[in-house]
């Protein structure tokens, strides 16, 4: 299991880095334009991951949204911690449900 890896059930709180450091990345324009240069790399790298919102709240980042794999998930949080280490960060990034029924659908 990754380092970056959560729990199947959904998101769940993760600081990128040594959260003592967050005091030391500078001040809010300091953190938007990282965020901004995240939003940057997830459109443009091999994610092309385009459903994804990173925020700042309160001084720490909230990146949430949907992903159709796990592999990309894993991608996605490797991206975040190394674009936002030493920041507060809380993700809740979803795996989208794409396997097929296994039943047919009743329709009234």
């Amino acid at each position: 299991m990754s380092p970056f890896a959560q729990p199947a059930s959904g998101g769940a709180d993760r600081t990128a880095g040594d959260a003592g450091h967050a005091a030391d990345a500078g001040d809010a324009g300091n953190i938007e334009y990282r965020v901004a240069h995240l939003h940057d790399r997830l459109a443009a790298e091999e994610l092309a991951e385009l459903g994804v919102r990173a925020e700042v709240r309160a001084g720490s980042v909230v990146v949430t949204g949907t992903v159709p794999s796990a592999e990309c998930r894993e991608t996605l949080l490797r991206t975040v911690h190394e674009e936002l280490a030493g920041l507060a960060v809380h993700t809740d990034v979803q795996v989208a449900e794409t396997a097929s029924p296994d039943h047919a659908e009743d329709l009234p």
